[in-house]
């Protein structure tokens, strides 16, 4: 999957460097602010939520049921924009993963071993499924890169994640990260990002590398 996904994305190795907290859009901040709220006040919903596969069946029936929550955490009352037709980097499915990943470190609740040894959290998930109709190769494909780059730098593809934005953390973590970036790209294809896509990329897979929780594709 990797190849094919990752070379339509490639366009020239690059991880721009972080935007300053004022320059965040205010979208931006709310997004995050919302996501943190709702890992907060449904954590078994936004579980979940990321124990079903991308574009699933399963992943629309969830959102529903988290989407009431999400709502009240959002001052300016986003839409959770989670499923089949909206299953980019800003639907809201990163960012809670991003945010479950904040709060699991901020309360010890994560196994840093299992980083660096991390496959696709998805694999078992997707057998005996078909794209478009089961999940979103899409998506996957992003995660793909996702998981190679959590493998290879884990400890810096956290503090990333649970950065601010603008910060010295994030810049350090990006800097840390940038070397490992071209071996997660098929045959060394360059890939084009900033620094907060980056983040939303790694978020997930890092969520189902090192945070305790339900198995990868199961709602039982």
């Amino acid at each position: 999957m990797k190849a094919p996904i990752l070379a339509a994305m490639a366009a020239g190795l690059l991880i721009a460097g972080a935007a300053s907290a004022d320059s965040q859009s205010d979208r931006a901040v709310e997004v995050r602010a919302t996501a943190e709220c709702t890992v907060e006040q449904d954590p078994k919903s936004v579980a979940a939520l990321l124990a079903t596969l991308p574009g699933s069946p399963d992943e629309g029936r969830v959102t529903g049921t988290l989407a009431p929550t999400y709502l009240a955490c959002s001052s300016e009352k986003f839409v959770l924009g989670i499923g089949r037709g909206s299953q980019g980097l800003y639907n809201g499915r990163a960012h809670l993963a991003a945010a479950a990943i904040v709060d699991a470190l901020d309360h010890g609740r994560v196994n840093m071993t299992q980083g660096g040894s991390a496959a696709p959290w998805y694999v078992g998930a997707i057998a005996g499924k078909a794209p478009i109709r089961d999940y979103d190769a899409v998506a996957l494909g992003m995660q793909e890169f996702g998981t190679c780059v959590v493998k290879a730098a884990p400890e810096a593809s956290a503090k990333l994640v649970q950065s601010a934005a603008g910060s010295a953390e994030e810049k350090q973590a990006r800097i840390a990260i940038a070397p490992v970036l071209a071996g997660c790209v098929a045959q060394g294809k360059p890939l084009r990002m900033n620094v907060d896509q980056l983040r939303l990329m790694i978020a997930e897979p890092l969520y189902h590398a090192i945070v305790v929780g339900r198995s990868a594709g199961q709602l039982s």
